[in-house]
């Protein structure tokens, strides 16, 4: 069993049926979800007001900043760590605000399984 803490998890997300399966998958193991939002700064303030574990940016969100700078904002401000779902991201090395391994291989099950369920 996992010791990684999921209890809340930030979704940035525009395309609402994708974040509708997304939402499901991750309550599906337990997770608290804040969210969807699209607008970044949106995303900051719900970061400041909730304190989730990780934050899940699916695309680019409706502001000034991409999905990896709004990932580097909210782990720079909040100390949250994001998987950022974007394709251009090309982390090389480690970055701060990636979730950590463990974390991130329950997230990647999690959005196989939201995807799966997009496509049907």
């Amino acid at each position: 069993m996992s010791t990684t803490p999921m209890d809340t998890i930030l979704l940035v997300c525009r395309d609402a049926d994708y974040s509708v399966n997304l939402i499901g998958s991750l309550q599906d193991i337990g997770a608290s979800v804040v969210g969807p939002v699209s607008d970044g700064d949106t995303a900051l303030a719900l970061a400041a007001q909730t304190s989730p574990n990780l934050a899940i940016v699916a695309d680019d969100p409706t502001c000034d900043r991409d999905a990896e700078g709004l990932a580097r904002e909210l782990h720079a401000m909040w100390g949250v760590r994001s998987l950022v779902l974007d394709d251009r991201v090309v982390a090389i090395g480690e970055q701060p605000w990636l979730p950590e391994p463990e974390a991130l291989d329950r997230l990647i099950d999690t959005l196989a399984q939201a995807e799966a369920a997009k496509l049907q």
